[in-house]
C-alpha cells in the first residue's frame, strides 16, 4: 500500500464529505471517425489500464490514514450497440451524462470504468474516471497509450515499452516540497494575494452550492478570430491564452463593474515535475488575482496577466482546498473565485491505427459557478465548453456569455491599442444595437411616413363629413361637425389669450362635447391637461400648481371643485364659442398633452407627451390593432387615464365611430354586455381588472361575448393564465384579445401581444412585441443586453420628460454610434421567443 498524494487527499475529502458520491466523476469519449476492431481495442485498453497505477487498485481507510492498495481488480469494459436511426454522437453524449451519475465505491472498486459503444458507421470509447485517479492530462496520457497499443496490434508489431513514470516519484516530490518549506511559502503568498481583494465577482449575482450537473454550451473559435489572435500573440511574443484571458477579464469588468477580480485557473502542475509522464491526479486550481487598469490596451492587459501567471507558477502547487480553509471560505455558498478557466494546451490522440479520432469532453467535474474549458480541436483551433451551474445561469445566458466574449474579443483584436474603458463603451453600445427588440418589419415599413393625428382627423372630415364621429345616445356628432366645432373652440381659446404651448386644463364629464374641447385645445396649439373632478383635493392642487394652467375649461357642476386648487381663468364649455375657426396645431417636439402618473411609487409626475410621440403612437397602434373606418370603438377610460388618449385618437384618426359609454353601462356585467350588443361595438379597450370581472361572468355562464366584437384590448395589470383559459373557451377564435403594456412615459402603450392563440401554460403571460414606434432593450448587469433584466424603451414614442423635474428614468444611452434617449421603466422582464414577459418591479 502507498500514501495518497496531496492532490488525491483533497479529492478524498471531497468524496467522503459530499453526500453525492458521484460529484467528482469525470467522463470523456474517444469518437472514432469509423469502425474499429473491438477485440484489439479492448485488449489495448486493458493493458494501458494495468500499466496505470492510479487505476489499478482501490482505497483503504486505516484509522485516520487513507491509503491506496494497488491490487488487481476486475476491469469493467462493457459493450453497447447504439440504436439505429439516431444521431450517434448525441445519443452517446446523453447516455454518458446518465452513466456519470453512477458513483464509484472507491474502497471496493477501481476508480474507472469503460464502455465501447458501437454504431452502424462509427464507434466510441467512453471512459468514466473519478477525479481522484486522473486529471485531464493524466487521462490524455492513458488514451495516448491505448492508441499506441492498438496501432501496434493492428500492424502486428510488438508494443513499445510503457513510458509511464513511477507515482512514487510524485509522492517524493510532495514530501520534498513540504520539508523545504515551499508549501508554507506558497501559503503565505496566496494569503497576501487574496487578503486585499474583495469578494469574488462573476457573471451571475447568484451564488449556489457546487453542482454535479451543469448546463453546457460549446463553440469553436471562428477561424478568422483564431488567426487574428495568433498573429497578435506571435507579433508581441504573448501567449494566446493570455489574450483570451484579457478579453474575459474585460467582459467580467463590464458585467460586474469591478476591476478587482479573482478568476480560477486550472493548472496542470506538470512542467518540470516528476509527474510529467505519470497518469495521476495532479491538477490544481490557482487563483488569478487581477486588478487591471481600465487604461490598459489588449497587449498591455495580456502582458500583465502573463507576468502574473509566471510569478505565481512556483506557488501553484498549494492546494485550492487548503486555501479555502485558510481564508475561511468553506461552505456551499462561499466562493474563492469567480469564473474558472481550464486551458488544456496538450494534444489529444488523433489516430487509432488508421482510424482518425477526436475527444469529446462530457464532464471535467462539478461546477461551482461557471467553468470555461478550452480544448485544442482539429488543426489546433480552440473549442470552448461553457459549463454553468444551473442554479446560477440559464441556457440562454450561457450562450449569450459565449457570444459576448467572441464579439468583444473580435472588437479588441481589430483595435488592440484601444484602452479597455474605451473598448467596453464602444463595444457595449454596438452590442446593445444588435439586441434591440422591434416590431415586425412590415409594421416598421408602414411607419416610413407618419402623419399628424390632427391632420388625419381633418382629412376624415373632408373625406366623409357626414360619417358619425361621436355617439352617446341622442348626442351624435359627425366628422364634419366635429372638425368645425373643434376649430371654433380653438379660436375661442385664442381670443381668450391662450398662447401656443400654454397648458389648458379640461374638467368635463364624459360627453361628445368633452372630445370636441380636447381636440379644440390641440388645434389652438395649446397643451391638453385632463382634470378629474373626483380626484382628491391634494392631488388636484398638485396638478394645477405643477401644470401652471393658463385656463381651465369646465362645466357649471364642477366649477366649485376648482375653488381650492385653481385661481386662474375658468371658461364654461357651454359658452366657449367664437365666430371664427382656428386650425393651428403644433407639431414635432412641442407638447400635445400633459398626463399625470398615479403617484403609486411617489409623488405624481406630469408626463409631457409631444405631438411627435402622439402621432407615432397613434399610427403604430392603428397598425397593430387594425382599426378602420368601419369600426365602432367604446370610450371607456376616464379622461385622466392615458387609455382615453388611445380610445379617442386611434378611432377618430381611422375614421371610426367613438361611442362614449354611459354610467348605465356599468350597472352590471350583464348590462355591459347587452349594451355592447345594442351599440354594435367592434373594438373594446378595457382595464384588465374589468375584463377579469367579465371573464368570471363568462365562466359562470351569465353572459357571452357579443356577436359583432372584433378586438378586445386590455392593459393595466397582469393577465392570469386561468382567466385566459376561461376566455379562450368562451370567445370565438376570430376575436382578438390584445394584452398591452405601456408606461405613461412612453405614450400609452409600448408593446402588445395577441393572447387568443397563446397557450396559458406559464405563470407569466407575454406583453409581446414593441409597437413600430418603440424599440426595447432588456439590460442586465453592466448595462448589457440580457435574457432577463430591466426593460428600457426608446423610440419616437418617448415622452419629453417630467414637467419641472429631472429624473434618472429618462436617460441617454449609447446604442450603436449614437447617444439615444431612453426611458428606464424599472420593470423586470424576460425575453422568451422574441416576446417580452413581465416579471414585476425591480424595486
Amino acid at each position: 500500500m502507498r500514501a495518497l498524494g496531496v492532490a488525491q487527499l483533497g479529492l478524498w475529502h471531497g468524496y467522503v464529505l459530499n453526500e453525492d458520491r458521484a460529484m467528482f466523476n469525470t467522463a470523456e469519449c474517444i469518437a472514432f471517425a469509423g469502425k474499429i476492431q473491438p477485440a484489439q481495442l479492448i485488449a489495448a485498453l486493458r493493458q494501458a489500464v494495468s500499466e496505470c497505477e492510479a487505476l489499478s487498485g482501490h482505497f483503504v481507510v486505516d484509522g485516520e490514514q487513507v491509503l491506496f492498495n494497488p491490487v488487481e481488480l476486475p476491469l469493467s469494459v462493457a459493450q453497447l450497440h447504439i440504436p439505429t436511426g439516431v444521431d450517434a454522437q448525441a445519443w452517446v453524449q446523453q447516455w454518458g451524462m446518465t452513466d456519470i451519475r453512477q458513483a464509484f465505491d472507491l474502497e471496493r472498486e477501481r476508480p474507472g470504468r469503460f464502455t465501447l459503444l458501437q454504431g452502424e458507421q462509427v464507434d466510441f470509447l467512453y471512459g468514466c474516471i473519478h477525479h481522484i485517479a486522473l486529471d485531464g492530462y493524466g487521462s490524455n496520457l492513458l488514451y495516448q497509450r491505448v492508441a499506441d497499443l492498438y496501432g501496434a496490434a493492428l500492424r502486428g508489431e510488438p508494443a513499445a515499452p510503457c513510458e509511464f513514470g513511477d507515482y512514487a516519484a510524485v509522492l517524493a516530490e510532495d514530501a520534498e516540497r513540504e520539508s523545504q518549506g515551499r508549501t508554507a511559502t506558497a501559503q503565505d503568498y496566496w494569503r497576501e494575494q487574496l487578503g486585499a481583494l474583495p469578494e469574488a465577482v462573476s457573471f451571475s449575482e447568484r451564488v449556489a452550492p457546487i453542482s454535479a450537473t451543469f448546463l453546457r454550451h460549446s463553440a469553436v473559435l471562428p477561424p478568422g478570430l483564431w488567426q487574428a489572435l495568433n498573429q497578435l500573440a506571435e507579433a508581441n511574443k504573448i501567449g494566446w491564452p493570455d489574450l483570451l484571458l484579457a478579453a474575459l477579464s474585460a467582459q467580467l469588468r463590464q458585467v460586474s463593474g469591478s476591476a478587482a477580480q479573482v478568476l480560477g485557473l486550472m493548472v496542470m502542475n506538470r512542467m518540470g515535475s516528476a509527474s510529467f509522464n505519470v497518469p495521476c491526479m495532479q491538477m490544481n486550481i490557482a487563483p488569478l488575482c487581477l486588478d487591471l487598469s481600465d487604461q490598459a490596451n489588449l497587449i498591455e492587459a495580456a502582458q500583465s496577466i502573463g507576468k502574473l501567471r509566471r510569478s505565481s507558477r512556483k506557488h501553484q502547487h498549494y492546494r485550492y482546498e487548503s486555501l479555502r480553509r485558510d481564508l475561511g471560505r468553506v461552505g456551499g455558498e462561499q466562493r474563492l473565485f469567480g469564473p474558472l478557466i481550464n486551458i488544456m494546451p496538450f494534444d489529444r490522440p488523433q489516430m487509432f491505427g488508421d482510424c482518425p479520432a477526436r475527444t469529446l469532453s462530457l464532464s471535467a467535474g462539478p461546477v461551482e459557478d461557471l467553468t470555461l474549458e478550452v480544448h485544442l480541436g482539429a488543426g489546433g483551433v480552440p473549442l470552448l465548453d461553457y459549463d454553468a451551474n444551473p442554479a446560477c445561469y440559464s441556457q440562454a445566458q450561457v450562450r449569450a456569455l459565449q457570444e459576448e466574449l467572441f464579439s468583444l474579443l473580435a472588437a479588441w483584436l481589430q483595435a488592440p491599442q484601444q484602452p479597455r474603458d474605451q473598448l467596453l463603451s464602444a463595444w457595449s453600445a454596438q452590442y446593445r444595437a444588435q439586441h434591440l427588440l422591434s416590431a415586425p418589419a412590415s409594421e416598421q415599413a408602414a411607419m416610413a411616413e407618419v402623419s399628424s393625428v390632427l391632420l388625419a382627423i381633418r382629412a376624415q372630415a373632408e373625406r366623409q363629413p357626414q360619417h358619425l364621429a361621436l355617439y352617446q345616445g341622442e348626442r351624435q356628432i359627425t366628422y364634419g361637425e366635429l372638425q368645425a366645432q373643434a376649430e371654433t373652440i380653438a379660436a375661442a381659446l385664442s381670443e381668450r389669450g391662450v398662447q401656443p404651448g400654454e397648458r389648458v386644463g379640461v374638467m368635463l364629464s364624459r360627453s361628445p362635447e368633452a372630445i370636441v374641447v380636447q381636440l379644440g385645445v390641440l388645434l389652438a396649439g395649446a397643451v391638453y391637461v385632463p382634470l378629474d373632478p373626483e380626484q382628491p383635493g391634494e392631488r388636484q392642487r398638485l396638478i394645477c400648481a405643477t401644470a401652471q394652467l393658463a385656463l381651465v375649461v369646465t362645466e357649471a357642476a364642477f366649477r366649485y371643485r376648482l375653488a381650492d386648487s385653481y385661481s386662474g381663468p375658468i371658461e364654461l364649455a357651454g359658452v366657449l364659442h367664437s365666430a371664427k375657426r382656428l386650425c393651428a396645431p403644433r407639431q414635432n417636439e412641442t407638447a400635445a398633452y400633459l398626463m399625470f402618473t398615479s403617484g403609486s411609487t411617489g409623488t405624481p409626475k406630469g408626463v409631457e407627451i409631444s405631438h411627435r410621440a402622439l402621432d407615432h403612437f397613434i399610427q403604430a397602434a392603428r397598425l397593430r390593432y387594425g382599426v378602420d373606418g368601419t369600426d365602432r370603438m367604446l370610450q371607456f377610460a376616464p379622461f385622466n387615464f392615458d387609455a382615453s388618449i388611445e380610445e379617442v385618437f386611434v378611432s377618430l384618426s381611422a375614421g371610426a365611430t367613438l361611442v362614449l359609454r354611459t354610467d348605465a353601462l356599468l350597472e352590471s356585467i350583464s348590462a355591459f354586455v347587452e349594451g355592447l350588443e345594442q351599440l354594435a361595438i367592434t373594438v373594446l379597450d378595457l382595464p384588465t381588472a374589468f375584463w377579469n370581472e367579465w371573464v368570471v361572468a363568462l365562466r359562470a355562464g351569465l353572459v357571452r361575448v357579443p356577436s359583432g366584437l372584433k378586438s378586445v384590448i386590455i392593459g393595466g395589470e397582469a393577465v392570469y393564465p386561468e382567466q385566459l383559459v376561461a376566455w379562450q373557451a368562451a370567445a370565438p377564435a376570430h376575436v382578438r384579445l390584445i394584452n398591452t403594456y405601456g408606461p405613461t412615459e412612453t405614450t400609452v402603450v409600448a408593446s402588445t401581444c395577441d393572447l387568443q392563440g397563446v397557450a396559458p401554460d406559464s405563470a407569466s403571460l407575454p406583453i409581446g412585441q414593441p409597437l413600430a414606434a418603440v424599440t426595447a432593450l432588456v439590460l442586465g448587469r453592466g448595462g448589457r443586453p440580457a435574457e432577463e433584466g430591466e426593460l428600457v424603451l426608446c423610440g419616437a414614442q418617448l415622452a419629453n420628460g417630467y414637467l419641472g423635474s429631472d429624473s434618472q428614468a429618462f436617460d441617454n444611452l449609447l446604442v450603436g454610434t449614437q447617444p439615444t434617449p431612453v426611458y428606464r421603466t424599472g420593470d423586470r422582464v424576460r425575453v422568451v421567443d422574441g416576446q417580452l414577459v413581465y416579471l414585476g418591479r425591480l424595486d
